[in-house]
């Protein structure tokens, strides 16, 4: 089991703030975060494009190998590529692609869109106009795999159905367990529909609240696996059984109030949850 931590687990430390969070008051490079993650003995790091500086960009794999973590270069939050609708955003994602294949980090996280975006034209229009874009940047063909996240844009069946209809070897899936449930669907079914296609997951737990049920701009906090509403356990056994093999990031969106201000120790408990859990099942 390859365990990582995903940098937008302390996007406050970044600057990026919900309704429901307060600012720390300093804030972190990209170095900070490695060390953080490298404290909690992760093998993985999901580093956020965004939060990159210049100079982040020029140093990132001597930074992350002298904490001896693997990288997995996450692009395009929060809207990606607009549901198709930005050609600048196409354009910079081509400068991704150059990089993380000079860098030889295997794996590239997209994201195609932004729950904002969903309803502005049918998900059938939304695939068909994604789809030649999604074939023409898996063309470059560049070492890298490229995987899309459902990011509250697309629910887990319907992005199978566009990473089918690309029908390209190397566009695969990043399954995000809150936003599976953010959207309405059953988190181990979709589990089920995407296996074959799962090339990593994000990894949280969540406190559903009733009044966000059907909403996925609403709050929907996280908790310490184990700790929240979601069947964990029945969610990992479904992903294994399906033959996954990638990497499990966790990534905290803004914690539950019993937990505010404490991605630390939150991601403490859940790494040791997920220890526990792979010596009992």
């Amino acid at each position: 089991m390859k365990l990582g931590i995903g940098q937008f687990s302390y996007h406050r430390y970044f600057g990026e703030l919900t309704p429901w969070e307060s600012d720390p008051g300093v804030r972190w490079n990209t170095n900070d975060f490695l060390g953080h993650a490298a404290a909690h003995r992760a093998d993985t790091v999901g580093v956020q494009t965004c939060y990159l500086t210049a100079q982040d960009i020029e140093t990132l794999p001597e930074m992350a190998a002298a904490h001896n973590l693997d990288v997995i270069i996450e692009w395009g939050h929060p809207a990606g590529l607009a549901i198709g609708k930005s050609a600048a955003a196409v354009q910079d994602l081509r400068l991704w692609i150059a990089r993380a294949s000079q860098w030889s980090f295997p794996l590239l996280r997209i994201v195609v869109g932004y729950p904002k975006l969903r309803g502005e034209d049918s998900v059938e229009v939304q695939t068909q106009r994604l789809v030649p874009i999604l074939q023409e940047i898996c063309a470059l063909d560049w070492g890298v795999t490229i995987a899309i996240e459902n990011h509250a844009d697309f629910t887990p069946l319907e992005l199978q159905g566009l990473i089918y209809e690309t029908n390209r070897p190397n566009l695969c899936a990043v399954l995000d367990f809150g936003n599976c449930v953010r959207m309405g669907a059953d988190l181990i079914p979709s589990i089920r529909s995407l296996a074959p296609l799962i090339a990593a997951v994000h990894l949280r737990d969540l406190m559903i609240l009733p009044e966000s049920i059907g909403n996925p701009l609403a709050s929907w906090p996280t908790a310490p696996l184990g700790c929240g509403s979601l069947d964990i356990k029945g969610a990992l056994r479904e992903l294994y059984s399906g033959g996954f093999q990638g990497c499990l990031l966790l990534e905290l969106a803004h914690l539950h109030p019993n937990w505010t201000e404490k991605e630390d120790e939150v991601l403490s408990q859940s790494l040791s949850w997920l220890k526990e859990w792979r010596q009992t099942g």
